[in-house]
Formats: structure tokens, sequence, C-alpha cells
């Protein structure tokens, strides 16, 4: 399985403000329950100065559930971004 471990910092470098997104899919560094196999891991971390927020497949979710509830995510913060334009003009 092919790992995908994207990080990007979210504020300007002249800004000591640390928000960043990470997203992850791979193998982790503990074993799966009753296995030696590593255990498989996906999830969204979204993070500022003073909070983290981690979005994650859980074992009761399909893949495709996990991208919907993602999807739905992205939804959401295209419609805030849409009205901060509004109030900004």
């Amino acid at each position: 399985m092919l790992r995908y471990n994207d990080r990007v910092w979210l504020n300007d470098e002249r800004i000591s403000s640390t928000g960043s997104i990470v997203c992850y899919s791979g193998e982790s560094s503990w074993k799966k329950f009753n296995s030696e196999e590593p255990e498989h891991i996906r999830f969204v971390e979204i993070a500022d100065c003073h909070s983290k927020v981690r979005i994650h497949q859980s074992d009761l979710e399909s893949l495709q559930e996990y991208i919907d509830k993602i999807r739905e995510m992205k939804k959401a913060l295209e419609r805030y971004i849409q009205r901060l334009e509004v109030e900004k003009n």
C-alpha cells in the first residue's frame, strides 16, 4: 500500500501562528489487533495555535463513506468561504 502524506502550513511565513493541515493515508506505527501487520490509517488533521481536530476513517466506515464525509466537510468550508467573501465586500 502506497503512503500519502501531505502537510501544508496555512499561515504566511511572516506570521507566528501555527495553522496547518495534514492529509494522511498509510501504515501506522502500531500493529493491527492480534496481528503482526501494521494498521492502515486515514485521516485529515487541521490544527491552529490552540486547537486540533482529526477526521479519520473509523473501523465502522467503508472507504466510500469516509470519502463522502470529507466531501461534506469540503462543501461546508466552501459555503463558509463564500459567506466570508460576501462579508468582505
